[in-house]
């Protein structure tokens, strides 16, 4: 694998299309359904990505939709990695369209979407929510109001780090993954 130091540069364009591709992740949950779950999210997520790379609108929407319409569903935070691996292997499809790995793109994120909802509840709901809450709830239970900062910061605010971080070392890591 390898290390973070060796790790491709990210050019002004792929930065821009990453900052793009995180706040449009940050609605995971704002377009569920029962039928596709976060998948329009994901969509909506690869967007700025599936423009830079695809020139032709025909295979931008091909992709796109491909997206939208697989059932996807995982844990809000490593929702990041997954649409950083997805959006390096578009640009890969993108670039060489005779190899056409669309299904390994499509069996990655099926694969993968399970142990990393698994990984992101454990660690996020069941081991940062709680510590979280109990320095918050102790600090608040003194009257100190200080109590509901330290648990939006520590409990949001590592989540939306995470997030940020994920999505660019997916990416950047890509298909090394």
């Amino acid at each position: 694998m390898i290390s973070m130091n060796k790790a491709p540069k990210l050019t002004p364009e792929e930065r821009k299309m990453l900052n793009k591709s995180f706040y449009f992740s940050l609605g995971t949950n704002m377009a569920s359904s029962k039928v596709s779950q976060q998948s329009k999210c994901f969509a909506m997520a690869m967007a700025p990505g599936l423009e830079m790379f695809y020139d032709d609108p025909e295979d931008r929407r091909k992709a796109f939709y491909r997206h939208a319409g697989e059932f996807f569903n995982t844990h809000q935070v490593f929702l990041g990695l997954l649409v950083g691996i997805s959006l390096a292997m578009e640009k890969q499809q993108a670039e060489h369209p005779e190899d056409d790995i669309t299904e390994t793109i499509s069996t990655l994120k099926a694969s993968l979407m399970g142990p990393t909802a698994g990984i992101g509840d454990a660690f996020f709901f069941n081991c940062v929510r709680v510590i979280a809450a109990g320095i918050g709830i102790g600090l608040c239970a003194e009257g100190n109001l200080l109590g509901v900062l330290i648990f939006v910061l520590l409990y949001g605010g590592s989540q939306v780090v995470a997030r940020w971080y994920l999505l660019k070392i997916g990416y950047t890591m890509g298909t090394s993954f």
